[in-house]
């Protein structure tokens, strides 16, 4: 059997094993954000805390004071 080493030509060492875990992480860095954390998905807030009707109703109560303000 082959070694890895005979096929591609490149001997394993330290530096080489540093030098491809640098470019991984910069190539890593460069992908964009898993879909899982930025969209909204119900099923996986269940650590959440359900709001009650009066707490709906203050924060909609909040939304269309700022509204009128700004519409001053």
């Amino acid at each position: 059997m082959v070694s890895l080493s005979e096929m591609v030509g490149l001997e394993a060492s330290e530096g080489l094993r540093v030098k491809l875990l640098k470019s991984e992480f910069r190539l890593r860095k460069k992908q964009p954000e898993a879909w899982t954390k930025t969209k909204y998905r119900p099923y996986a807030n269940f650590r959440t805390k359900k709001k009650t009707e009066e707490e709906i109703a203050a924060a909609a109560t909040k939304k269309v004071q700022r509204i009128e303000i700004v519409e001053n």
